[in-house]
């Protein structure tokens, strides 16, 4: 059965120590069999904060089912640029069901935003920090740093708070899978996947800044998996090609494998 192997683990070595740039890279396949690398090297954490906000919205919808239902009005302010369609869409209302959707596969600030007023920014950074130690969501999607306080995590942290999205087969985790399925960025982890014809699924969540280049996926065939995290970051505008390139060559490496099996 294909998997985490040492061969695998050779071959992705090798490719991340290529790299000059900071990165970061934390695999892990269905039998929990594990690659990591720097993985407790703290990065920027860009959109990879709203797997977090997903995963407290899941805490509360456990206890309270029909939350997603609920309405959410978008007031002028909540509006920000950036990532995702609300922004620029003259409807006011959604359930917060489309709300957190389009925050996952669209990564839309204005939508996650709307979910941080909605449970208190400050309320999802208590829960996340104690949660998964590592993921700080200290400021509001497209806002200012203000005295250090930024928003920042690690791939150790970040890989159970992802992995929570797909555990258990309920409402809410097939509504956060079709979301991640359906993701509108596909030029890092999965950017192979058509050219290779696979045949499989893959979920991803992706991350940038100016000098930052993050993704977060689920490549799946049938009942093997890899789960992948990988975490750049770089100072010259030459470097952004080699942190994309970095992405798409250790996805090809876990499509290829799982292709193998």
């Amino acid at each position: 059965m294909a998997g985490l192997d040492g061969d695998l683990a050779l071959a992705l070595t090798k490719r991340v120590q290529q790299e000059s740039i900071p990165v970061t890279v934390l695999i892990q396949d269905q039998a929990s069999r594990t690659f990591a690398y720097k993985e407790q090297e703290v990065f920027p954490g860009a959109s990879l904060l709203k797997i977090g906000i997903a995963d407290y919205v899941k805490c509360v919808w456990e206890s309270h089912p029909e939350i997603l239902q609920e309405k959410l009005t978008v007031s002028p302010k909540q509006r920000v640029p950036g990532a995702g369609v609300m922004h620029h869409l003259s409807q006011n209302e959604w359930s917060l069901r489309d709300v957190l959707a389009l925050m996952l596969s669209t990564s839309d600030n204005t939508a996650a935003n709307v979910l941080l007023d909605r449970f208190g920014r400050g309320k999802v950074n208590d829960w996340l920090a104690e949660r998964y130690p590592g993921m700080q969501l200290q400021r509001y999607f497209i806002a200012y740093v203000v005295d250090g306080q930024d928003n920042f995590l690690t791939a150790e942290a970040l890989l159970p708070a992802w992995q929570a999205l797909f555990d258990g087969e309920n409402e809410f985790t097939q509504l956060c899978q079709t979301s991640l399925h359906e993701q509108t960025e596909r030029t890092k982890l999965v950017y192979y996947a058509d050219d290779l014809q696979f045949t499989g699924d893959t979920f991803n969540k992706t991350g940038d800044l100016a000098n930052v280049e993050h993704d977060c996926a689920r490549i799946q065939l049938e009942q093997t998996w890899f789960d992948c995290i990988v975490l750049t970051k770089f100072n010259e505008a030459t470097q952004h090609q080699a942190a994309l390139k970095l992405q798409q060559d250790i996805g090809r490496l876990l499509l290829q494998k799982l292709m193998c099996k």
